[in-house]
């Protein structure tokens, strides 16, 4: 398979980043129908349902009016228009940088799904969903948490064994990037696609951080369709975000499903000193055995009746034991081993994909380098 003969070359795709691209700009369809000199706006309508092809001439007046380059189209690579993301994000990042790492994320996401497509990977029919929606109370969903690590046979550390489960169990990549700068103001995101469902992690984060946010992104992964979550999220919402009803209350219940999903009773006790439940020093240590944040225990254990508001606020205030670990590689094992087999098998080639990492060609050498596979292209 060529990048020609993707699903991204076909006018349904084309369509939809035609309408991505006008909808980004504020454009009606009768604005951009009469800027292309169209009679009328059933035309672009055609266009963008995919119900016509762009001629080649179409294509170049299209380019000029929505301010995209010709090969942004048919790139086979773009997911603008089929990919929603929804991101932990800082108030500090301006809408225009998140639209400019999207653009970016969504390439990479186009390509493992290229890729993936190129090998002809099966697909599970089935997707992966949780049974409950945004009526669910805060402790439902602290107990689908605890559920789903069991069925994952996550064990008595569940963060350890979770990236590897829910990418070999559920299908659902996980990819660790460098946010837009290196202060972390991204944490991580969601981004479904009709065919397909990626995790985006800032690896720079501390590994409780990063714990965290992927159980709680493995929640909107899990429940999308019942409870789409917004495009962008805070991780620290304030009171204003208390006022938003219904999104702050899909964010707190992805919180506690995330809670019960990395520290289940189970684990919580065979862990805990029912003795030392007032001794912070002591539940500290709990919160480095099970690679999470003294904060993200504190609430959990309160939540649980099991310590008071006193001791809560306590334990909240104190430095987590130093959780050791590396900083995860770029992207994946498993991401970086399709790259490397879509080069090596003529699927696509080294230059595009070096441009779509963000890379150069060295430093696409060295990604292969990182992750213990041999370049697969002359340096």
């Amino acid at each position: 398979m060529t990048v020609t003969e993707t699903s991204s070359g076909l006018p349904k795709a084309m369509g939809l980043r035609i309408g991505f691209a006008r909808n980004a700009l504020k454009l009606t369809q009768d604005k951009l129908s009469e800027v292309l000199g169209f009679s009328d706006r059933q035309t672009l309508s055609a266009i963008e349902n995919g119900e016509r092809r762009v001629k080649p001439e179409e294509l170049v007046a299209l380019s000029e009016a929505l301010g995209r380059p010709v090969d942004w189209f048919m790139d086979p690579f773009v997911v603008a228009g089929e990919g929603t993301f929804s991101w932990r994000v800082n108030d500090s990042v301006t809408d225009e940088v998140l639209r400019s790492f999207e653009e970016r994320s969504g390439a990479w996401v186009g390509l493992l799904r290229f890729l993936r497509a190129s090998k002809r990977e099966r697909l599970k029919p089935f997707s992966n969903i949780l049974k409950m929606d945004a009526r669910a109370t805060f402790e439902e969903a602290t107990a689908m948490g605890e559920a789903v690590a069991a069925d994952l046979e996550l064990g008595h550390v569940p963060a350890e064994r979770l990236i590897e489960q829910v990418e070999s169990r559920l299908d659902i990549p996980v990819l660790f990037v460098d946010g837009p700068s290196p202060t972390g103001e991204i944490s991580g995101a969601m981004c479904r696609l009709p065919d397909l469902g990626v995790i985006l992690i800032n690896r720079q984060e501390l590994p409780a951080r990063r714990h965290f946010d992927l159980a709680h992104e493995l929640f909107h992964a899990l429940t999308w369709d019942a409870m789409e979550p917004e495009h962008r999220e805070s991780p620290t919402p304030d009171e204003s975000s208390r006022k938003q009803g219904r999104r702050y209350r899909i964010e707190r219940l992805a919180d506690n499903f995330a809670a019960g999903l990395l520290m289940p009773w189970a684990s919580l006790k065979r862990v805990i000193d029912r003795e030392r439940l007032a001794d912070t020093e002591h539940l500290a240590e709990v919160a480095k055995l099970l690679q999470v944040s003294t904060k993200s225990l504190a609430y959990r254990l309160m939540n649980a009746q099991l310590i008071d508001k006193t001791t809560c606020e306590a334990l909240c205030k104190m430095r987590c034991p130093q959780i050791m670990g590396p900083t995860p590689k770029r992207f994946s094992q498993s991401f970086v081993k399709h790259v490397h087999e879509g080069i090596d098998d003529g699927y696509i080639a080294t230059r595009k994909t070096a441009v779509t990492l963000g890379l150069t060609i060295s430093q696409l050498a060295e990604l292969f380098e990182e992750h213990d596979l041999p370049v697969p292209f002359a340096t």
